[in-house]
């Protein structure tokens, strides 16, 4: 089974509807599922979203938003390798080095991001969500 992992950011946009990249998110889950692709993010994204999402709007709706987000994609694990590797990176930003190192600790090859920029020192294919439905429709 292909694997996609999905960064923060795209799953806000997706669950606070952030036009104009909530369409690309959406249409890129619904391509996944549809081509039984798995998608996948760490444990990381699930808590930034559910505090995100409760400072914006309130506890109710986050912990909402986080039951539904939960029923699309599968948590990776975050360890003491992924941690230790992380602090060591030449990354700028922590958490972003947090979920490149949990991606590849699960052998993915994809992460999809909007801040395709903060992952420059990443060894994984990175992609936009249009970037990424751009190529897949070209084969």
């Amino acid at each position: 089974m292909k694997k996609i992992f999905l960064d923060s950011d795209v799953l806000l946009d997706l669950l606070l509807d952030r036009a104009p990249f909530s369409d690309d998110i959406a249409t890129l889950i619904e391509d996944s599922i549809e081509s039984n692709v798995g998608l996948f993010t760490s444990p990381v994204s699930i808590t930034n979203i559910n505090y995100i999402i409760s400072r914006l709007e309130n506890q109710r709706t986050a912990n909402s938003k986080t039951k539904k987000i939960l029923e699309i994609v599968r948590i990776e694990n975050v360890g003491q390798t992924v941690i230790d590797r992380a602090s060591n990176s030449k990354f700028k930003d922590f958490e972003d080095s947090v979920q490149n190192y949990c991606a590849a600790e699960a052998k993915h090859t994809t992460l999809i991001t909007r801040n395709t920029k903060d992952y420059k020192q990443s060894e994984l294919s990175i992609f936009a969500p249009k970037e990424y439905l751009a190529k897949m429709k070209s084969g």
